[in-house]
């Protein structure tokens, strides 16, 4: 340890803990970020936490085997988890029923791989409860509150500090307490609204689950009143003044907002394609297929793309004579089969997708790709060389770096994400998948047939360029050819049919 250190402070969570590097007008900071605010210059503080991840997902990370690694007699250990155990059929889901030596439960997943390997160093642990998601109408009941049929994650957490006599902030009360009390002035500067991350300038983009820089400051000024009254071995390393960020509310707000952010200007398409026809799947869902971006300066009709159906399926060809259209670092250009739907709805599109041809030599070429995509912002008939929205993809793209190709990927503030890895093997000629995009609680999820859905790292919402609605569906970039079959759309929970975006059945 640097001489300088005297004790490290141990910080592992989700989304809410973690830091991040968003471009957006107000970027998501977790409370783990906001910690260095209260302490000492003496105390050495690693944030660990991920985002999107689980008490039980963050174990299989880097992150988790530096922690057991480095975690010594003498330190400190804050856990911030639930916001993804709570959910349900993922990869990331324990159950708030049950103990600390119930297999499988929330309680047993913080004690056996969090705080007795920490104890076990010698190290002292914190609990803190997971942050309530913002509820516009102040009711603040349910997964606001991390309450779901699968038990009460906060009181949980609480428990477990109580057997263990283990310190626990409760920050989903606490939280709660504040958004009562400051939405409730009429101050412009101190409500939730300015304590949660935003997409774009416009109160519509706020995000309810992360918060800015102003949100992580108050949440973390909360947990080190709570450690100076319940932590005394920590509490030593608190600096002996700091003031209340909510006292000074129009400060954190400017330090919030990101002063090179501009608002992207983007004008919704109220209408199909004039080149090519819209399509039917079996429930009769209508969906209009596109070519836009950066599709090697050929115009967007161009005999390079294809769209068809037959049988039930939908057909896309994207490069029949060329390598026209790619996923790239910087540009995008694609050929999709798409439907918009409002932000304020839940989704979720699945379907089989099989490879129909690769290009002349039999095989994918780099940054080639397909699958199913959930994105900010659609373009019709349309050919730009520019960056565009983000987006979250189940789907496949090969490069130099992912050869066998990806197991999903995503664009999240203007950069490429592949949080889901490689693929154990390159999918070949005819090869059939079962893909689904859905969304979830704090953002979306992909997963594709035969590997783990991918949640972490997607958790962010598409409302920086329109952020009214999003637009969904199958797509292809780069020579390659595909079929969508078995398509099944929900919309709020319920299978779609006869959902026509444009109110234009059989344009």
């Amino acid at each position: 340890m640097d001489q300088n250190y005297r004790s490290t402070l141990w910080v592992v969570g989700d989304s809410t803990v973690s830091g991040f590097n968003d471009k957006y007008y107000m970027p998501r900071v977790g409370w783990g970020e906001g910690l260095k605010l209260f302490f000492k210059d003496n105390l050495r503080i690693i944030n660990l936490a991920i985002s999107g991840t689980s008490s039980k997902s963050f174990r299989k990370t880097d992150n988790y085997r530096s922690f057991l690694e480095g975690i010594a007699e003498g330190d400190f250990l804050i856990i911030g988890f639930g916001h993804n155990d709570e959910k349900r059929g993922d990869s990331t889901f324990t159950s708030a029923i049950g103990d600390k030596d119930s297999e499988g439960s929330f309680a047993h997943s913080l004690y056996r791989y969090y705080i007795k390997p920490a104890n076990d160093k010698g190290a002292s642990c914190i609990l803190v409860t997971p942050i309530a998601r913002r509820d516009k109408d102040l009711i603040y009941k349910n997964d606001f509150v991390h309450i779901t049929p699968d038990g009460d994650y906060p009181r949980a957490i609480r428990q477990l500090g109580q057997e263990l006599s283990i310190p626990v902030c409760d920050l989903t009360k606490q939280t709660v307490d504040i958004a009562l009390k400051v939405d409730a002035g009429d101050d412009p500067d101190n409500n939730t609204l300015m304590m949660h991350a935003r997409t774009g300038s416009r109160p519509i983009c706020v995000d309810d689950t992360h918060t800015s820089m102003f949100g992580a400051a108050v949440n973390a000024y909360l947990i080190a009143q709570d450690i100076r009254k319940s932590a005394p071995s920590l509490a030593l390393y608190l600096k002996d003044e700091y003031d209340d960020p909510l006292e000074q509310a129009s400060y954190w707000v400017s330090k919030s907002i990101n002063k090179d952010y501009k608002d992207p200007v983007y004008i919704r398409p109220d209408k199909g394609s004039d080149y090519w026809n819209a399509a039917f799947d079996e429930n009769k869902n209508v969906w209009y297929p596109t070519v836009f971006g950066d599709i090697s300066g050929h115009g967007p009709k161009s005999d390079d793309f294809s769209f068809d159906q037959k049988d039930g399926s939908l057909y896309i060809s994207a490069g029949n004579h060329g390598n026209n259209g790619k996923i790239a670092s910087k540009s995008d250009g694609i050929a999709m089969y798409y439907i918009r739907i409002p932000v304020s709805k839940s989704f979720k599109l699945s379907a089989d997708i099989k490879i129909e041809s690769f290009n002349e030599s039999g095989g994918p070429s780099d940054f080639a790709a397909y699958g199913l995509m959930v994105r900010d912002d659609i373009y019709v008939d349309n050919a730009t060389g520019e960056l565009l929205g983000d987006y979250v993809c189940a789907g496949v793209m090969f490069n130099p770096s992912y050869p066998k190709g990806t197991n999903t990927f995503a664009r999240k503030s203007g950069e490429l994400d592949f949080e889901g890895g490689e693929l154990i093997a390159e999918p070949k000629l005819h090869d059939v998948r079962h893909m689904t995009i859905e969304s979830t609680r704090d953002g979306y999820k992909a997963s594709i047939e035969g590997y783990d859905a991918v949640s972490a790292g997607y958790d962010y919402t598409l409302t920086a360029v329109d952020p009214e609605y999003v637009y969904i569906g199958i797509f292809a970039s780069r020579a390659v050819a595909i079929s969508a079959g078995n398509i099944s759309l929900e919309i709020d929970g319920q299978i779609s049919s006869s959902y026509d975006c444009y109110e234009l059945v059989g344009r």
